[in-house]
C-alpha cells in the first residue's frame, strides 16, 4: 500500500510539474516601431499567431513578405512587410480621390486623401509634390503598378505601389520600421 501511495504521489507531482512548465512557457514577440519614433511599438507579432497593430488586436500570417492581419470578424488586411537591411518596410494603404477637373489621365493630377490631409500632385512633365511640401520627380511602371519617387534632396528614393479605379488612387506607401527600443 505504501508503495502504491508513493507512485500516486510521484505521478501527481510529475503531472503538476509538466503543467507548470507548459503554463510558464514564453511566447516570443517581435515588436516594431516606426524609424522616426523607435520607442513606440506600432506592431507586435507573437509566435502564437496573435498581433497588435496600432492598438487593434488581430491574428496574423506572414508569408512571402506579405503580412495578413485578420480581425475578430474575419476581415483581412494584407500589407507588404519586406526586409531592408536591419529594418523592414511596412507598406500601409492610403486611398486618394482625384480632385482635378474631368477624368484623371493615369496618375497625372491632384489627389487628396479620403478622410485625411495627405496629398499627391503629379504633373505631366514628370514632377510631383507630396503633401503640399515634398517635391521631386517621378517615374511610373504601369505594368507592375509601381511609382518611383525621387525627392529633391529631402528623402531617399521611394517605390510605392499603386492602382487607379475611376477617380480613386490607392497607394501602398513604405514606412521603415525597426525593432522597438526599450
Amino acid at each position: 500500500m505504501k508503495r502504491s501511495l508513493t507512485k500516486i504521489i510521484f505521478s501527481c507531482f510529475s503531472i503538476m510539474c509538466l503543467v507548470m512548465m507548459a503554463a510558464c512557457s514564453r511566447t516570443e514577440t517581435e515588436e516594431w516601431a516606426y524609424i522616426h519614433d523607435r520607442e513606440t511599438t506600432i506592431l507586435s507579432l507573437s509566435d502564437n499567431g496573435k498581433a497588435v497593430f496600432e492598438g487593434e488586436k488581430y491574428s496574423y500570417t506572414l508569408e512571402n513578405d506579405i503580412l495578413t492581419l485578420t480581425d475578430g470578424d474575419g476581415n483581412a488586411t494584407s500589407m507588404r512587410f519586406i526586409p531592408d537591411g536591419d529594418q523592414r518596410l511596412l507598406y500601409e494603404t492610403v486611398v486618394y480621390e482625384y480632385k482635378g477637373e474631368g477624368q484623371p489621365d493615369g496618375v497625372i493630377g491632384y489627389w487628396q486623401q479620403v478622410d485625411g490631409y495627405l496629398s499627391f500632385e503629379f504633373t505631366d512633365n514628370g514632377t510631383f509634390r507630396e503633401d503640399y511640401y515634398s517635391p521631386g520627380y517621378y517615374f511610373v511602371d504601369e505594368e507592375n503598378g509601381i511609382i518611383k519617387l525621387v525627392y529633391n534632396d529631402m528623402y531617399a528614393d521611394t517605390y510605392i505601389y499603386y492602382s487607379i479605379d475611376g477617380n480613386t488612387l490607392t497607394v501602398d506607401y513604405p514606412w521603415p520600421v525597426v525593432p522597438t527600443e526599450k
